[in-house]
């Protein structure tokens, strides 16, 4: 026990003092979140991220793992069942090349399994009168299948306890426009590398390319907003049947609260578009609208993340639920 109340006396000695260093806030950045979908999870996505870059010279490196459930099914055109988990680790950074330009390189990790968050999400539907009956064909925590379908042609097939790598993507961030009491507005640029084995629904097997603004602006003292806007173009077509892609819009509008020094509080909302289209099922085709919230801890030089992702479109079109967490270490 004296070894323990040590330790916590000196991490609350380390954190005041990472606090004292400053008290003035300027935001620490929103929950990156992406469309964590399981089969858009091949095609390229920028992540929500704030217009600010790094200074020449300085770096960050991040680990993040986001633990995402998912639940759908679909008769008729497309025949789909799709229960299971999919957790994505991705390790990555940035770094400032000069004046308001960063470049960075993320690597994703992707598995699929049974999962741990059913009885959560299913006391959390029971309590608001919103279950979904679908969780009743499947028992907790179980992999019921990762198989989409259409007439005798085999669009995506996922299997249960894999882990593998994904497609690996590279992006760069110009800071473009910043008058005074004006947004900082940014231009960002990004493309994925056909890493992930598109047979196991890792990767699409071909390079996509993303073009996008992302803005930041500090309203009060206490509070920073965000937005971001991009346009994906992915190369088609995919899969077995041939699906032709069009180009996809990401957009996300965030807002971050300081509750006191090292700790902010955001909520988030973000809309996606699909690639895939003309499949007659929102499984494949149809845009989503998702809600996040999160928390911020910021202890120079490392900074905390925690968010949750609630899908607002319904459970065939989005991730049911999504939990992420981000280490950041900034130099």
């Amino acid at each position: 026990m004296r070894v323990l109340a040590t330790a916590c006396l000196a991490l609350l000695v380390h954190v005041s003092a990472a606090c004292a260093e400053g008290d003035e806030f300027t935001g620490y950045g929103p929950i990156p979140v992406r469309n964590y979908q399981p089969i858009q999870l091949i095609f390229l996505n920028l992540p929500f991220e704030r217009a600010r870059v790094q200074g020449p010279g300085h770096f960050e490196v991040h680990l993040e793992s986001a633990e995402s459930n998912e639940i759908a099914t679909n008769q008729g055109v497309v025949d789909a069942t799709l229960k299971f988990e999919t957790n994505r680790t991705m390790v990555g950074g940035s770094y400032g090349v000069g004046h308001g330009c960063e470049v960075g390189l993320d690597v994703p990790m992707i598995s699929r399994f049974g999962g741990f968050l059913d009885p959560f999400i299913d006391s959390v539907e029971s309590l608001f009168g919103n279950f979904n009956v679908e969780r009743t064909l499947f028992p907790n925590n179980s992999f019921g299948g990762f198989h989409v379908q259409r007439g005798d042609v085999t669009l995506f097939d996922g299997k249960d306890q894999s882990f593998n790598l994904g497609d690996i993507w590279m992006s760069g961030k110009y800071e473009a426009w910043h008058p005074e009491g004006w947004p900082l507005v940014s231009l960002r640029a990004a493309v994925k590398v056909p890493t992930g084995r598109a047979g196991g629904v890792y990767g699409s097997g071909k390079p996509d390319f993303g073009l996008g603004l992302a803005a930041e602006h500090q309203f009060l003292p206490w509070l920073v907003t965000y937005a971001n806007l991009a346009l994906i173009y992915p190369v088609g077509p995919v899969t077995a049947g041939d699906l032709s892609l069009n180009p996809m819009v990401t957009q996300g509008i965030s807002f971050e609260a300081r509750l006191f020094r090292p700790v902010s509080i955001l909520l988030q909302q973000e809309l996606y578009t699909s690639p895939m289209h003309g499949n007659d099922t929102g499984l494949l085709d149809g845009p989503l609208v998702e809600l996040s919230g999160g928390i911020n801890v910021a202890v120079q030089p490392l900074l905390f993340q925690l968010g949750v992702v609630d899908n607002v479109t319904g459970v065939i079109t989005a991730a049911d639920f999504t939990v992420m967490v981000r280490m950041t270490y900034r130099r």
